[in-house]
């Protein structure tokens, strides 16, 4: 009986079913190999399911306060304006993952665009890089370490 039933919780137990109960008996190195990816997918999917809502609207509010300040030193950045206009527009209450996903993808766009039309010298420069390295820092938690699958 499961009495969590997280969506991470439940792709856990998959995992754990198709580690214990399928791979022992598979000897044939393919399946071997497609179940190595299968439970790396499902790992992925698992560290997704419990944070990358609050990462997305976390990183969201933080990329339109980088836009807000962006524009305050820059009022010629219309490009960030435009990007910061359309993701503050969004609705900032829905938790449904396709809103909260619309407003983060909307929200990267204030990135793209304060990257591209920032002065190089800006002091704002170093906040846009961090934001970069902040979201590769998210992709690394969830894809982890670089691994060839089937391969020892």
């Amino acid at each position: 009986m499961i009495t969590q039933p997280t969506t991470a919780r439940l792709i856990d137990v998959v995992r754990k079913e198709l580690s214990e109960q399928v791979a022992p008996v598979v000897t044939d190195p393919q399946l071997q190999t497609s179940l190595q990816m299968i439970d790396h997918i499902l790992s992925t999917l698992a560290v997704r399911a419990r944070h990358e809502i609050a990462w997305m609207v976390e990183e969201s509010d933080l990329l339109c306060q980088l836009g807000r300040d962006i524009l305050a030193a820059h009022p010629e950045a219309s490009a960030v304006a435009a990007a910061l206009a359309d993701a503050e527009a969004q609705d900032r209450e829905s938790l449904h993952y396709d809103d909260v996903a619309r407003r983060y993808c909307l929200a990267s766009e204030i990135l793209s665009s304060a990257y591209e039309h920032t002065p190089s010298n800006s002091p704002l420069r170093a906040r846009i890089e961090s934001a970069f390295d902040h979201r590769l820092g998210h992709e690394l938690d969830i894809i982890g370490e670089f691994q060839l699958v089937g391969r020892t």
